[in-house]
């Protein structure tokens, strides 16, 4: 595929990683700028940025460098994706433990949060930059926070979290397809595009429930509240 004389690779997954990005960024604005909605939404609307930003910079991974990061110029344009992704896996990871542990004092959190990035960003960019070792980081983070929104939507009988819990899980899942290399064509739509597509119902799904969510739980007032 080419575009202006420019020769685009893996055009299946540039597509569906620009079309996730924009969707992503499309949800995550609408997020952070409705109305009367407070500090979860913005968390949600991280989220959704961290993610949108971590998709954009993938199709310009996959389409200009073939090569991925065995060359110097790959690994640089690789750098994004990995910052992108961390921003999202510790905004869950600070969601995860307002929720599950909300005596815990704010400095400390912030401290583990902290903590966790560094040593996802240490180990990706120095010892193993592939997306195995991504998702190594991130799907901790997803789970723990799918067992804080299992909690919230079962204490609170909230649609809300029931429905991040599942765009969760459908996240969780689409990463797995992903490492499982499940394609639906191994040229024409690899299990890179499979797992754009997947993630892009995840985003949905967790919108509608970022969006339908309580804005302050109990546990994430509580949270909030810790002596810093």
């Amino acid at each position: 595929m080419r575009i202006a004389l420019i020769p685009i690779h893996d055009p299946d997954v540039v597509l569906t990683d620009l079309g996730l990005a924009i969707l992503a960024l499309y949800l995550g604005r609408r997020l952070w700028t409705e109305p009367g909605r407070g500090a979860l939404s913005k968390a949600g609307a991280v989220l959704l940025g961290g993610l949108a930003s971590a998709a954009f910079w993938g199709a310009i991974f996959h389409a200009f460098f073939p090569a991925d990061t065995a060359t110097f110029a790959g690994f640089v344009a690789w750098i994004p994706v990995v910052l992108s992704i961390t921003v999202a896996a510790a905004t869950m990871l600070e969601l995860a433990l307002r929720i599950l542990m909300p005596r815990l004092a704010q400095r400390v959190r912030r401290t583990v949060v902290a903590a966790y990035a560094a040593t996802f960003l240490a180990v990706v960019l120095l010892v193993d930059e592939s997306f195995t070792s991504i998702v190594g980081f991130y799907v901790p983070a997803l789970i723990l926070l799918l067992i804080a929104a299992g909690q919230q939507a079962i204490r609170d009988r909230s649609t809300g979290w029931a429905l991040i819990g599942i765009g969760l899980t459908i996240s969780l899942g689409a990463a797995l397809l992903q490492q499982a290399e499940v394609s639906i064509h191994p040229v024409y739509f690899d299990h890179n595009a499979v797992y754009h597509v997947v993630q892009g119902m995840a985003l949905v799904v967790l919108y509608l429930g970022f969006r339908r969510v309580p804005e302050a739980p109990t546990s994430f007032r509580a949270a909030g509240s810790s002596s810093p």
